[in-house]
Parts: structure tokens; sequence; C-alpha cells
């Protein structure tokens, strides 16, 4: 008997290390015990008495990196591998966690002879809301999420990952990177870089607030009906929702009058954000960022119809398969991930709002009948270009201890009938000064001396234009086998022409040289494309529209009762950031399966 030693604090249980080699053909986990933080792997001197090539693997799938260790082992020893040797590539896969507040506030229903009014599969933006205004309604709702609970509520709220260093970061969100998933795989020409958020709340989580609505040039390419709803009072109830507001100061003010003033084609205004205030005559504490993690978790934790009575939420449940009869969904197949088994649900109504790229995966994994033929076609992301830049001391509107965030929009910003369809001044322009106190939390005063004292008198600040683009009809979703293959996107950059080009870096070269802007150290004042999928504004994959996948109602047209509710229904790739757009139209969906059910 002979003892390998794997010496780690960082990969402790309920992680499991565990070794192959090539002796047992590479394909035979060697199980061992953790010791005084160590993987012990005792093992038959015998067996491996020729030597052994081996690697230490990662919860049965991520193999350590580098080339493979030898032992020509000799009975009686022990061989010890310290982290300095045994490096893991990052974990980027769905995580399945049961820990104790998963357990205690979402217990599943398991049931497979339950029948649910609706069944919604996603607890993001589309799918959260829908469900929680359901179970509102008065219907019996059960939400499969893949994910498990992560967080309860939006990390803008929690301590911050602060970046203390003259730099401008999203730390507003800055935690995606840490927990983002990749389900899928680009193919030859694709330069998609998005991610998918396997939580509860989804990518509601992980988002930056703001909520513009679509302009009615962004919108005369939508079905009249949504769009008359949209402008009539579906905003409205959107914004109540996500709890519209503004950044509202002397700074703010003081930038928004010099800015209309030098830029008289633009309208300035405050950018609108889905931030939740206090109210002082109530003394309550205010609720920060909105995500559905947040109101669903809310939900759970209350009793009575408005609460709990009518919502279950069943996490780690992957849904596998659509199940239809005729032209009707009769419930989900779903693999509950902690189990490591298949259950099937049943439900009047089904809808997808897995994000763009999970509910298309699904509805073809599903078969679906697809009259359109469009299911997975024209993935989208509008361009968006973006530069950092800093005001140094003495430039007119630097404050060291102020913040402003603006949208501009062009006057005469419009679109003209095709074919082929012009469009005139084609996007939203946010400018942020103080981008690390906009929505700012600092906790510990230590850390905030120092990210003060690592800007080195300099004001952080960012410009960002994000264009309207129609569907690319070339790009597309393809699924090549059962579902725990990744689906294959096909995503090119929308392109803009040389005009835009020309147009968006004179309006740059305006508004820094208005403000004195100077660039960050080793960073110039160019504007850089943004990757696309980068903030999760891709669209399309179920586009909604008379000749697309879902109707109006956003029911899939071969269905009777089946549904989508997330940006795969967006049949454009709007300027405006699309959050506010979604929860508009999951608050529709609501109204519309109450009153059909």
């Amino acid at each position: 008997m002979f003892t390998i030693r794997f010496q780690t604090i960082r990969y402790r249980p309920d992680l499991s290390v565990t070794i192959r080699s090539d002796v047992d053909g590479w394909q035979n986990d060697l199980g061992g015990v953790y010791e005084n933080d160590a993987w012990i792997f005792r093992l038959d001197s015998a067996r491996y008495a020729g030597g052994m090539f081996f690697k230490f693997v990662l919860e049965g799938q991520y193999w350590m990196e580098g080339g493979n260790l030898f032992l020509q082992p000799t009975d009686g020893a022990t061989y010890t591998y310290g982290p300095g040797q045994v490096v893991f590539p990052p974990i980027g896969e769905l995580l399945v966690e049961n820990g104790f507040i998963q357990q205690r506030f979402f217990s599943p229903n398991l049931d497979p002879n339950h029948e649910y009014d609706v069944i919604v599969i996603g607890s993001g933006v589309g799918g959260g809301i829908l469900a929680d205004q359901l179970a509102d309604l008065g219907l019996d709702v059960l939400v499969l999420e893949a994910g498990s609970y992560l967080v309860p509520g939006h990390v803008g709220n929690l301590p911050r990952q602060h970046t203390l260093a003259p730099r401008v970061d999203k730390h507003i969100w800055h935690l995606w990177d840490d927990f983002k998933v990749t389900n899928y795989v680009n193919g030859p020409g694709s330069a998609y870089q998005g991610g998918q958020g396997f939580n509860l709340g989804g990518r509601s989580v992980f988002w930056g607030g703001l909520i513009p609505r679509m302009s009615w040039w962004e919108l005369e390419t939508w079905p009249q009906e949504v769009r008359w709803y949209l402008e009539d009072h579906g905003y409205t109830l959107a914004e109540e929702l996500l709890k519209r507001s503004q950044l509202d100061s002397d700074y703010q003010r003081r930038v928004r009058a010099e800015l209309t003033r030098a830029m008289p084609d633009y309208v300035v205004m405050g950018a609108p954000m889905a931030v939740q205030h206090s109210q002082p005559q109530l003394n309550t504490i205010p609720a920060g960022i909105f995500s559905t993690a947040d109101l669903l978790m809310e939900s759970r934790l209350t009793g009575g119809p408005s609460g709990n009575q009518q919502l279950t939420i069943n996490l780690n449940h992957a849904a596998v398969a659509i199940l239809t009869e005729g032209g009707r969904a009769t419930g989900v197949l779903a693999h509950d991930l902690i189990a490591d088994t298949q259950r099937t649900y049943r439900a009047r109504a089904v809808v997808l709002a897995a994000g763009t790229v999970e509910s298309a995966k699904l509805a073809l994994l599903s078969g679906l009948n697809d009259p359109s033929g469009m299911i997975g076609a024209g993935i989208t992301d509008h361009p968006i270009f973006f530069t950092h830049f800093a005001l140094p001391a003495g430039a007119p509107l630097h404050r060291a201890d102020a913040a402003a965030k603006l949208l501009l929009q062009h006057r005469d910003a419009r679109t003209e009938a095709g074919p082929p369809r012009s469009y005139h001044h084609r996007y939203n322009v946010v400018l942020e000064l103080g981008s690390d106190f906009n929505q700012g939390r600092f906790v510990d005063p230590e850390i905030l001396g120092a990210a003060i004292a690592a800007r080195g008198g300099l004001m952080l600040c960012e410009l960002v234009v994000l264009f309207d683009a129609p569907l690319l009809n070339e790009n597309g979703l393809a699924q090549p086998g059962p579902s725990f293959m990744k689906p294959v996107v096909t995503m090119r950059e929308p392109p803009i022409s040389g005009a835009e080009w020309a147009e968006i870096n004179t309006l740059r070269d305006q508004i820094l040289g208005l403000l004195g802007a100077v660039p960050l150290p080793g960073g110039t004042l160019n504007l850089v494309r943004a990757p696309m999928g980068g903030v999760a504004h891709e669209v399309g994959t179920l586009r909604m529209g008379p000749e697309g996948v879902v109707d109006t109602n956003l029911k899939f047209r071969a269905y009777e009762n089946l549904y989508a509710c997330d940006l795969a229904v967006f049949p454009s790739s709007p300027a405006a950031n699309p959050t506010l757009t979604l929860a508009a139209l999951a608050l529709r969906l609501a109204t519309h399966l109450r009153s059909v059910l």
C-alpha cells in the first residue's frame, strides 16, 4: 500500500477531488478521504508497481492543468502534492448546491401528479416577474430554475468588489465574472461572448439597473398591439414595479444644464434607474437595485395569497424537454440535479423564460412544431461603443465627491420605411461622471479612503453609445444533440455605417471637449466596441411578429398553451437597455394568462 496526498484547503468537501490514471484507462475515478487538510488516496502497490501516469480531477469533470504526473510507487511511501503543483481551471459549469437556506425556504414540490396552472422555466427578469404576478393573481405556479440559491438579491446591494486603481469598473455587478456560466460554443466566424446566469434570479442578480423606455422609432418594427400597450400603460406599470428613480443632486442638475446648453440637438435627461430609495415618511429601508431574486425571495418568505401560497420554486431543476400532445403543452421533463434523476411536471400552460440561448435550446431539444422555421434564427446583439476617461482636478465639472448619470437622445432620431428601412441617429448615449460613486456603496471607511487615494485626484467617467439594430437572419443557434451538449451560436456583429461611425466620434469629441476629459493612465479616449453578449442584451431566437415564432401574446403559433417570456421574443435589438421592456411584457403576459386559464 502507498499513499498519495493532495494538500489543499481550497478544495475541501463539499467539493470532491479524485484521481484518474493510465493504469485504469483514464476512466475510473479513484476516491479518497479528506483528512488533516488534505485529500488522501491509499492505493494498492502491486497494481501500480509498473508505474502510473495520473491526474487529479475536480468534481468529476475538471482535470488539473498541465502535464500528467508520474509515480513509480514504493510500498509504504507517501507522495505529497501541494497547491502549486495541482491547479484546476475555473469552474465554468452550473453549480449544484442544497444549503440550509435553499432547504429551508425553497422546499421543492416533487409530486408528479400535481397539475399546476402554469410552469415557468427560468427565474430571471421575464420568468421571475411573470411567476410572481401569476401567483398574486391566484394561479398555481411552479418555477423550474436550473441553478441554485446564490444570493438573496442583486449583488449591488451586497458589499462590493472594489478596484483600488484609477480604472472604471462595473462594481455594481462586478461579481458576474465569478458566477457566469458559458453554456454554448461559438460556430465558425461567431464572436459571441455572453454567459448564462444559472441561479435564483438569473441575470437580474447581475445587471446595471438602467431602464430607459424604447422610443417610438425603436418600436416601429414591433407589432402594433404590443407597441400601443407599452406606450399606453405598459411602461408605467413596469416602472412602478422596478421602482424607477433618477439621481437628483445639485451636481447632476449642473451637468445636465451644461450639456443641454452646449448640445441643442440632443435631449439630455437623468438616466432612469431601477433603484428603490427610502420613503422618509415611513422610515423604511431602501430596497436597492431591483432583481427577481429579491422579488421571489420575499414571496417565499411571506405567507398568504400575495406571498408563497400559490408559488412553488424548484431549484436545481434543469428543463430537458417540453412535453406536448398535438397542439398542446402538457408539462415539462426536468432533470433534478440534486437527486440526479428525471422528473415530470404537469401544467395547463408552460412558459419558456430561460433566456435567449437556453429557451431556444429547449425549444429545439423538444422538437417543437415550428411553422415559421425561425426557432433559433436571428440571435443578435446591438452595437455598443464606449470609452473610459477621467476629469482631472481643475476641469470645470470635476468633483471628488459627486456623481452624475445622464441619458442623451438625438432630437431627430427616427426611422423611415424601406425597403431598405433607413435609420437616423439610431442610438442612445449614457454618460456617467464619477462612475465609482454611481450607486456606490462603501462599508469600510478605509476602503473608501483607499479608493479615493488610488484615483490620484481623477474623477472616473464613462461614455457609452448603444445602437438600435434589426435582427440578422444569418445569425442563429443550433442544438447539435442531447441536452448535455452545448448549443452552437453563430453571431456576427451588426454593422454601422461610416457616417454613423463619424457621427458618434464627433459626438464623443464634443462631450469630452466640453468636460475637459483626459485619458486614464495607460488608456486612450478612443471609442471601443463592446463584446457581443457582454451585457446580456442578445435577443431574437424566438422572435415575436406575424412571421415569427410567437404571436403578440407571446404564444407559440403551433400550440394553444405554450409561451415565451424573455429577450428571445424581441423582434429587434433596441438602443434602449431591454430590461424595462421585458418587465412590461411579463406583466402583460400575466394578465393574458389569467384571462385564458
